[in-house]
């Protein structure tokens, strides 16, 4: 495949097919929540619309980030009602979101808490020891099943660490029955009025990766072994009926949105996924639990997924975007220009000397975050701008061998809108890892990815990365 390729010789012609198969698709996020009609049969996505999240709630604690979970279902529960509004065959309602944060309910999908996002830094404050912050303290009591167990993806905004702070103050020891699960997993149960379930791929940070279940030995010695820990299921359940208007819609599991999105730029065993948007990942598709100084995460298919996560990429940009456009009394439509300009002075400039580290905020890269050799003449946007996207492409030539020492992968798969926009970051990318590649033509990765699972669910496909690639 030519460098530069898009992903459109991999789908299925429009015309092969005459009749409509569509599904809600519904991708549940923390600042807003975005919606389809995805016709699985034509693969079309319809009608895109997003709705904003529930304002952050009120806390004396700086470090705590929750939200109203009837705000969260009301603005779900609209946008629902109006994408239905749109067409006439629904054959379900398909669901992604965060894996991180936590929610506490019932049986029936009754909330007996707030939904603890994954930006809540609670766990980091100091426990009443005085001597060390309560994720410390987890971190001593898990030990080295961090990595072995829970496959590295272990840090204070995934629902273990929420736990064990709601443990530690005792406010887990009068809620008998209760289910800890994830946002996505308690929408889906609260729509249908059942017991909620946890998709496979909603379980990173909590799973045993090896055994394929909850890590019961581990959650007993954490003496969170009294809730009542959820069913683990496929994307293709059916966790109740959505009864609206007339219609009875089946309401599938939720899955994770890195997957779902993954799934959406179809990719496909031996290829190497870099994601660039306001975050960054990079991520390949692999049958073996061994970890190294990456994640490994539940995928699609019974596969797991290596990847390393929050590398410095739209964030840092958009920081250092600020700090050029700062002057007040700037427009969107200003910004919007500003973000054109940046990358066409990048591509003018076909080489510089000044320097950048971006790690602005904490992540896979080690900071702090600078600028370096900047003179009189260098001292320009296409300058600045070049060497972010020139230090990005260092920063994946990194990380891709860290994730793949062997560098064995076929090639590239680009997505996210930075790499969409910018030719010059996916050209510099790819000379550093030497590979050709493609780009995923959507810039709706998580709603084309709940698309590739519909036609799992409907039976056009066997599977979700034969469906892929």
């Amino acid at each position: 495949m030519l460098r530069g390729q898009a992903e459109n010789d991999l789908l299925f012609p429009n015309e092969q097919y005459q009749d409509q198969m569509d599904f809600i698709a519904i991708d549940i996020g923390t600042s807003f929540t975005k919606g389809s009609v995805v016709d699985v049969n034509s693969m079309v996505i319809r009608n895109v619309s997003r709705r904003a999240g529930g304002a952050k709630l009120a806390s004396e604690d700086p470090f705590v980030y929750e939200l109203d979970l009837d705000n969260v279902l009301q603005g779900v529960t609209e946008l629902i009602d109006q994408l239905l509004s749109s067409t006439t065959d629904c054959r379900g309602i398909l669901m992604c979101g965060q894996m991180g944060g936590l929610v506490l309910c019932d049986r029936n999908g009754r909330a007996r808490s707030n939904y603890i996002s994954w930006l809540d830094r609670r766990a980091t404050n100091t426990h009443p020891s005085g001597k060390v912050t309560y994720f410390d303290r987890l971190t001593e009591e898990v030990g080295d099943r961090s990595r072995t167990v829970l496959g590295n993806e272990f840090r204070p905004g995934l629902p273990l660490s929420f736990l064990h702070y709601l443990r530690e103050n005792g406010q887990l020891d009068n809620l008998p029955g209760t289910i800890p699960v994830t946002l996505p997993d308690y929408v889906a149960a609260a729509l249908c009025n059942t017991r909620p379930v946890m998709e496979w791929t909603s379980t990173a940070g909590t799973l045993d990766i090896v055994s394929r279940q909850f890590p019961y030995d581990l959650l007993r010695e954490l003496r969170l072994d009294h809730l009542d820990w959820p069913d683990i299921v496929d994307f293709r359940h059916v966790v109740g009926e959505y009864e609206v208007a007339g219609r009875s819609l089946p309401v599938y599991a939720p899955t994770g949105d890195h997957q779902c999105s993954l799934a959406g730029t179809l990719l496909a065993q031996g290829e190497l996924s870099i994601n660039v948007s306001t975050g960054s990942q990079v991520s390949m598709l692999t049958s073996s639990t061994d970890v190294g100084d990456f994640q490994v995460r539940p995928y699609f298919d019974g596969l797991l997924l290596k990847t390393i996560t929050n590398i410095p990429a739209g964030r840092a940009l958009t920081a250092i975007m600020k700090l050029l456009t700062e002057i007040p009394g700037r427009s969107k439509e200003d910004m919007a220009q500003s973000w054109d300009y940046f990358f066409q002075q990048a591509q003018q400039t076909t080489t510089t000397d000044a320097g950048v580290n971006l790690a602005f905020f904490p992540g896979a890269v080690e900071g702090p975050g600078s600028f370096t050799n900047l003179r009189e003449d260098n001292l320009r946007v296409g300058h600045i701008a070049r060497a972010c996207l020139e230090q990005m492409a260092d920063y994946y030539e990194q990380l891709a061998a860290r994730l793949t020492p062997a560098q064995d992968w076929s090639r590239l798969v680009f997505s996210g809108g930075i790499a969409q926009q910018s030719s010059l970051l996916r050209d510099l990318v790819s000379d550093e890892l030497n590979s050709e590649y493609r780009t995923a033509t959507s810039s709706e990765d998580a709603l084309y990815g709940m698309m590739i699972l519909g036609r799992v669910i409907a039976g056009l496909s066997d599977s979700v990365v034969p469906a892929s690639g």
